[in-house]
């Protein structure tokens, strides 16, 4: 099972219980599916839990039957019968033979009658219009909520709602088809708990959770193999240098401190500058023991080896 199937199972399962939201989730689904005119009603979809959901809602709403019909591929297309058309129209105040291509925000007044700013009936129109034409890729791979708008003008009055619901969406066209998404992992959050799947929602914050260790740890990783490799890199060098010291018999030219650095490097090739500090008494700091190693490094490089280095 997807993801997106999962969200719109959880949010068939979440049905509102005020009668003003059911409205307003069956206006949803109407408004959003397959046809909403006065030429048919239907919708198609390939979850049997949004068309179940589909001819419960208009009955609830407007005492109309809806029948189903399922294909060999799978698909489920619910219709309303030709002589319910006008009551179910007439319940969302459509009049006309047009195809409806504005949100009459009428149909989402709650039972108070309060038409400004966000409120239930709003949320309840959000489920209706995801179940009918939105999606939501796996969080694993992507974080991306859209829903596919047959109508431009129709899709800029989803959008003018979601953002008075604070969920930052946009628009674009794809094949001549209006779309609405959203990009954010916080705003696509915010949506799933708006529209009752939560489960979902908290799923995604787990996810982005592992992701963001994934990632601190695969950095943490990186930079201590690229460290090992440089201190690994460098100890090569160091004893590069004592043995070129040592085949051009410079190395007797060192002072007594520089020789034992040598032979504490040589006999320890993959110790730390710490470790190496440690092996003296006192102990040396690792500035201390890496300015050593460098200054045996230059001398090994100096054309004239007749010179001690300096301390």
């Amino acid at each position: 099972m997807s993801f997106s199937h999962s969200v719109k199972e959880e949010i068939a399962r979440s049905l509102p219980a005020e009668s003003c939201c059911r409205h307003a989730m069956a206006y949803g689904m109407l408004l959003f599916a397959r046809e909403f005119s006065s030429r048919g009603i239907s919708i198609m979809t390939d979850h049997a839990c949004v068309a179940r959901l589909y001819a419960q809602l208009i009955e609830e709403s407007c005492g109309a039957k809806a029948q189903t019909k399922v294909s060999e591929a799978g698909k489920y297309t619910v219709s309303v019968a030709p002589c319910d058309v006008e009551r179910v129209l007439s319940a969302f105040s459509v009049s006309g033979n047009e195809a409806v291509t504005r949100i009459n925000r009428g149909n989402l007044l709650n039972e108070s009658g309060a038409e400004e700013g966000m409120n239930c009936c709003h949320n309840a129109f959000f489920k209706g219009a995801f179940l009918a034409c939105g999606t939501v890729s796996d969080p694993q791979k992507s974080y991306h909520l859209e829903f596919v708008v047959p109508y431009r003008t129709l899709s800029f009055d989803l959008l003018k709602l979601l953002t008075d619901a604070d969920i930052k969406a946009k628009h674009m066209v794809r094949r001549y088809v209006n779309v609405i998404y959203i990009k954010d992992s916080e705003c696509i959050e915010d949506l799933l708990h708006l529209m009752g799947a939560s489960l979902s929602a908290f799923e995604i914050t787990n996810i982005k959770i592992y992701k963001n260790f994934r990632n601190v740890s695969n950095r943490r990783t990186n930079f201590d193999e690229a460290n090992t490799s440089r201190v690994a890199a460098a100890a090569c060098e160091q004893i590069h240098a004592i043995r070129s010291l040592h085949d051009s018999g410079r190395f007797a030219l060192l002072d007594p401190e520089l020789q034992q650095m040598a032979h504490y490097r040589e006999e320890n090739p993959d110790a730390s500058l710490s470790e190496l500090g440690a092996m003296f008494s006192p102990p040396l700091t690792r500035s201390a023991v890496n300015h050593r190693l460098k200054k045996l490094v230059a001398f090994s490089r100096a054309e004239d080896g007749a010179q001690e280095p300096q301390h």
